[in-house]
């Protein structure tokens, strides 16, 4: 199956369903998403694992057909696509988040007004239409929570990569 690059979040992604479905799928890296959605929309290669931004555009204009989302709830854009659990995929979760970080010792205040002022930009209309239009969703929350979360997704991907071997080139 096509991937954008050994280790990109769409490989590791197709590696946790490849594991959590006991599938064996060859991995194709491709120079990126847009060579990779070009073959499966050419019919070259059956499927690939994408994140809904980049794919977003040719999903609507029904190039592609989403068999499922690799989120913990159904995604806001398509709300009509089930998650891999409901598809009867266990755990499989492969979403990307992002979080404003700053050097380590900042001052616990100015910490406090970043995050502060963050939430209120990410709950402005604006904001909130913009990333529904790509796809995105924001989840605010505490610096100690993005940490916690942070640590959590790079011991969870970590032992994904371990098991399937992947290596960079």
């Amino acid at each position: 199956m096509p991937r954008p690059g050994n280790g990109s979040p769409h490989h590791m992604a197709m590696e946790l369903f490849k594991q959590k479905a006991g599938l064996t799928i060859t991995h194709v890296p491709y120079k990126g998403a847009a060579p990779a959605m070009t073959d499966v929309m050419g019919g070259q290669v059956p499927t690939m694992m994408l994140d809904l931004a980049s794919g977003l555009p040719i999903i609507k204009a029904g190039k592609v057909r989403v068999l499922a989302i690799a989120l913990p709830q159904r995604a806001g854009a398509l709300p009509e696509v089930p998650t891999f659990v409901e598809a009867g995929f266990s755990d499989v979760n492969a979403y990307a988040f992002h979080g404003l970080i700053g050097p380590a010792g900042m001052p616990p205040e100015a910490v406090a007004r970043i995050n502060s002022e963050l939430h209120k930009a990410m709950q402005a209309p604006k904001v909130v239409k913009l990333f529904s239009e790509f796809g995105f969703e924001a989840l605010p929350g505490t610096p100690q929570e993005f940490y916690k979360l942070s640590r959590a997704e790079s011991d969870r991907w970590g032992k994904i990569i371990q098991a399937a071997g992947v290596k960079l080139d």
